[in-house]
């Protein structure tokens, strides 16, 4: 098959996107919009100054932009925008199903009650399947920064939401510091709520961060997990339990996880027999 058919094939098939945040998602214009609306003060206050603000060089970097976009976002009506402009993009784009997850604390720390910000994005999410066919389901992606206490009080929401379309129940944030273990009993709570599982884990933090994930957590899903490739003992746990790793190839490189396209481990971790998926993380 020819370059070209090959790019024009895969933009027609039908896709799943399965690792990607509402928050990570927003438009330059949008974020702008918002900003303006809501009397938020951005670190740019122009298209040019967002698209440099985009231009994080490490992890770090990154959290420290997504957390200053996350003020912008103060209203029901905002998640909803948000979640609608996100879905037409993806269906757009031919994906048929997503998850897209919403970062709780980032809205609570500044008195948003988390309820009407998962309201206003199933409003969204539904408009979306109403116009294109699309269906987009939410997850809860608790940082592990803010610790299990907490985590227990979003997870109350989370069951409160279910018949809003929350499906899912993640932790991510800062993975440096803040290990999986602790937080063992939320993620059986989850289940026993009916959640699906999954863990940022192995993005920046070596194999241990996986193991922790897979054995304390029992998760079925892991976001990244590309550092499971410096372990074979790990790479084979994970093909043998049928642990699927949701891959971001092009957020690991933006936020210095990887150098390069040609250091990426994703062929390593497939032909490991690991099951992957590939996501766009925060586009």
């Amino acid at each position: 098959m020819l370059s070209m058919e090959l790019d024009e094939f895969i933009v027609r098939m039908p896709k799943v996107e399965l690792h990607l945040h509402l928050e990570g998602s927003i438009a330059p214009q949008t974020l702008l919009d918002l900003a303006q609306q809501n009397g938020v003060e951005l670190p740019a206050r122009d298209i040019t100054g967002v698209e440099q603000l985009f231009r994080y060089r490490n992890f770090s970097e990154f959290l420290t932009v997504f957390m200053a976009m996350t003020r912008a976002i103060v209203r029901g009506e905002d998640f909803a925008r948000l979640a609608y402009e996100l879905g037409m993009d993806l269906a757009a784009q031919q994906v048929r199903y997503a998850e897209v997850m919403i970062s709780p604390m980032q809205h609570i720390r500044r008195g948003m009650d988390l309820y009407e910000a998962i309201a206003g994005t199933a409003q969204g999410f539904a408009q979306v399947e109403r116009e294109t066919g699309t269906r987009i389901r939410i997850a809860l992606d608790h940082g592990r920064q803010y610790g299990p206490d907490l985590a227990w009080q979003v997870l109350e929401i989370a069951r409160k939401a279910q018949h809003l379309g929350v499906v899912g129940w993640s932790i991510g944030g800062y993975e440096i510091g803040y290990p999986p273990e602790p937080f063992a009993d939320v993620f059986t709570a989850a289940r026993e709520a009916g959640l699906g599982l999954m863990a940022h884990a192995g993005e920046v933090v070596g194999p241990a961060s996986v193991w922790g994930a897979i054995e304390s957590l029992g998760v079925t899903r892991l976001g990244h997990g590309i550092r499971s490739v410096d372990d074979p003992q790990l790479l084979a746990a994970l093909a043998q339990r049928g642990v699927v790793l949701d891959i971001c190839p092009s957020s690991n490189l933006r936020t210095g996880a990887i150098h390069s396209w040609a250091e990426h481990p994703l062929r390593q971790i497939y032909n490991a027999g690991v099951t992957i998926t590939l996501n766009s993380d925060d586009p």
